[in-house]
């Protein structure tokens, strides 16, 4: 079961003040340019996985979803921050500060490492495998914790051998203190799945990371140097 988030106290604040819930409602929908998928293009894959002691078999990837703050719609890539709920869209969401959604520090710079710099060709952005693994981290973060991550116990477990490979690698960098945590955002609903995003918008596609993804991409991050 996954654990509780503070997520539902700055809703319900935001709900209270009538103000701040209008400018913080974000709509997101499918990607018209998807084909019929929700994911992004070749980045997607069935994996074997057990949650809350129900083996299941799920689509794990990355979303290809657009958002709309009230000034046009921007695409973006995301992922799902539970396996309790199915993605339902076009669906009304509120944009919530990652530190308010987690109240775990080791939450909070594990995700920050994996959505702020290892969102590349070179790492989750590299086959359809990495970016399912990418999935079952955030999973994994959400359902037992960053400081608990073991996925082969716990809530969540992950039994498909390749994917399991690439998490693991992945873990491994994130854990490694060679890159940094960046701050980011939840868009937050009842009813559909909660998706991580960037914490300041970044309108449009970005060429310098995904030219070989159609002209749509993330920002770089840098790589902190070695002490």
């Amino acid at each position: 079961m996954s654990r509780i988030k503070t997520v539902f106290a700055a809703l319900a604040l935001s709900i209270a003040a009538p103000g701040l819930a209008n400018a913080a409602t974000v709509s997101i929908r499918d990607n018209p340019d998807n084909g019929g998928s929700v994911f992004a293009s070749g980045f997607n894959r069935s994996i074997s996985i057990q949650h809350d002691g129900t083996n299941r078999n799920v689509q794990a990837g990355v979303f290809s979803l657009q958002y709309n703050e009230g000034d046009g719609w921007v695409d973006f890539y995301t992922f799902c921050l539970q396996l309790s709920e199915y993605l339902s869209l076009p669906r009304e969401h509120e944009r919530v500060a990652g530190a308010d959604y987690f109240a775990s520090g080791d939450d909070l710079n594990a995700l920050g490492v994996l959505y702020g710099s290892l969102m590349t060709t070179d790492y989750v952005f590299k086959n359809a495998n990495t970016a399912a693994a990418a999935q079952s981290i955030i999973w994994e973060i959400t359902e037992d914790g960053a400081s608990a991550f073991d996925l082969a116990a716990g809530d969540f477990k992950l039994f498909t051998a390749d994917v399991l490979a690439e998490a693991n690698a992945l873990w491994a960098l994130i854990i490694s203190g060679d890159f940094a945590a960046e701050a980011f955002d939840v868009f937050a609903a009842r009813g559909t799945q909660d998706l991580i995003t960037s914490s300041v918008p970044i309108p449009g596609a970005l060429p310098l990371l995904f030219s070989g993804l159609a002209g749509l991409g993330f920002a770089s991050r840098k790589q902190k140097a070695h002490a």
